[in-house]
This record gives C-alpha cells, sequence and structure tokens, in this order.
C-alpha cells in the first residue's frame, strides 16, 4: 500500500478508474487498465499494474465497456465487487474462479464490509440519469434493466488529527460515475453523506466528439460540485482513450475538459486538483492537501 494509515493517497489512472488507498484498505472505481477495447485506444501510457494491485473493493457504476472491463476486474481479483443493481449474479458468474465476492447496491441503500483495521467500509449507492446498458449485451445475457449508479463511499479513521467539526476522522469519497443532471442531484448527496464529501471524482468528458444528456459537460460538472461542496474535486472520464481513426479530430475536446471544469470550480469558490493519468494527490492526518507532488497539474 502506497499510503499510511492517518493519511490517504488517490492517484487517477484515467478515465474513470482511480485508486484509493487510505488506513490500509484500497479502493479502486470503474477499473480499466488496458491498452485497447472495442473501438477505443489508450493514449497515455498503461498504468504501473502495482498502483492498483490487491484491491479490497471495486465499484462498478453501470455495465458499459469503459466502466465494467472484465478483463481488469479478473486480473484484480477485488475481494469486494460492488456492481450495478440488477448486475450482481451475472458479473459474478463472469468473475467465476477469482474469489471476488460480487454484490450490489440499490439507489439509496447502504452495505458495510469488512476489511479495513479501522473498521468496515461502508458502500452507498446513489441514483443517475445514463443509460447504462451494455453494447451487444444480448449476445453476452448481460441484464438489460441494471441500474446505472453513482457510489459514496466511507473508509472509517482515516484523518484521526481532524476535528470533529471539520469533518471528524472518516473520509468520504465520492465516485460519481457517468451522469447528466437530474432533479435532486446534489441534494441526494448531501442526504446520503451526511456532510460534503472529502474528495469527489467527477466526469467531465468523454471520448468521443460529443457528450449527449446522459453525460456532464465542464460547466455542468463544476455547477453540481458548487452545490454539493466537497473539500476537493477531481475531473476523470477525459483525456484517457479515443476511437480508432479519431484521435486527430478531437481537438480540444481531447484535452480541455479537465482544466475548463477545474478552472470554473475555482471560479465558483470552490477546490478542483486536476491530475494527469497516473498522477496522484495525498491527504494528511488532518484531512489536509499535502503540497504538490509529481504528476500533478
Amino acid at each position: 500500500m502506497s499510503a499510511a494509515v492517518g493519511g490517504a493517497r488517490l492517484r487517477w489512472l484515467g478515465h474513470s478508474t482511480a485508486v484509493l488507498d487510505a488506513a490500509g484498505v484500497r479502493v479502486v472505481t470503474d477499473p480499466v487498465l488496458r491498452g485497447a477495447f472495442a473501438h477505443l485506444r489508450r493514449r497515455p501510457p498503461l498504468p504501473d499494474p502495482e498502483h492498483s494491485a490487491d484491491p479490497a473493493l471495486a465499484l462498478v457504476s453501470h455495465l458499459h465497456h469503459d466502466h465494467l472491463d472484465l478483463p481488469s476486474l479478473r486480473r484484480l481479483r477485488p475481494r469486494w465487487v460492488v456492481a450495478p443493481p440488477g448486475s450482481a449474479a451475472w458479473v459474478q458468474q463472469r468473475l467465476r474462479g477469482t474469489g471476488s465476492a460480487v454484490g450490489e447496491v440499490a439507489a439509496g441503500r447502504s452495505v458495510e464490509l469488512p476489511g479495513a483495521p479501522s473498521g468496515p467500509l461502508t458502500v452507498t449507492a446513489l441514483p443517475a440519469h445514463h443509460d447504462g446498458r451494455r453494447t451487444l449485451g444480448r449476445l453476452t445475457g448481460a441484464p438489460a434493466g441494471a441500474q446505472p449508479v453513482g457510489h459514496l463511499v466511507r473508509v472509517p479513521g482515516v484523518f484521526p488529527l481532524r476535528a470533529e467539526g471539520a469533518g471528524g476522522p472518516d473520509l468520504l469519497l465520492w465516485a460519481v460515475g457517468d451522469t447528466g443532471e437530474f432533479p435532486g442531484f446534489a441534494e441526494s448527496v448531501l442526504e446520503a453523506a451526511g456532510r460534503p464529501p472529502d474528495v469527489a471524482l467527477v466526469p467531465v468528458g468523454g471520448w468521443g466528439h460529443t457528450l449527449g444528456e446522459h453525460h456532464l459537460d465542464p460547466e455542468q460538472a463544476a455547477a453540481v460540485v458548487a452545490r454539493v461542496r466537497p473539500h476537493l474535486a477531481v475531473p476523470v472520464h477525459w483525456g484517457t482513450f479515443a476511437p480508432v481513426g479519431l484521435a486527430r479530430t478531437m481537438g480540444d475536446r481531447w484535452t480541455a475538459p479537465g482544466r475548463r471544469f477545474a478552472g470554473a470550480v475555482l471560479a465558483a469558490g470552490g477546490r478542483a486538483v486536476l491530475l494527469r493519468p497516473r498522477g496522484a494527490l495525498d491527504l494528511d492526518a488532518a484531512g489536509a492537501l499535502v503540497p504538490a507532488r509529481a504528476g500533478r497539474s
């Protein structure tokens, strides 16, 4: 593990894949750790395998191939996989032989998972506005009714030096997943969290020329962040994959979303950390951001 007890490290591996090391456990979000799949090709270098190895928990927000990558999950063999509601049995069957236990949590519900020396992890599923059906899912039996979700993860005892009024010792990670705007979006997060999250992983772009209503553009994402008020917001879902033959036509759509989001968050009085793929940020035992390190922009 990279992070010692009494602090945390978050590393963005590209697209929606991030790794949180905190309180002696490792959590990975939407792991996609290959250089190519379907019609998409990865442009940044592949992450170091040790940066995602041996996770206790993998979160999967929905069944799209760029969020649920079965070969990546088979390689990681996480102890626990929290799959989208309606998909756990199908995912479990495809991970047979890995030793991973697959469960699901309905939007608005929570589950406690053992594993952290400081106490159980709590995973809460959050509603999302997204079409999460798997491409060519009929050929593999993927459940058409699986519901896309976001996730809120509470890791106990990460910040022992932080005062109760400043948030207390627990770390709250908000992994937004993929979603467009919908009524009550910010309120659903704050109701589940009980306070603003410490770190938010916010999708701000995509891999094509357009986004559509089921995604947030950088300014929409920043407006949601302004309502939820996380301590730190990290833009994800940008600058990683491009369709075969279209990478040269992406232009600013490739590099701009992260910068646009960070600028909009700062303009609204929030705090954003812009990472490069494989870059990391560290939080100390009081929950404060450690001064800039290599990999942060």
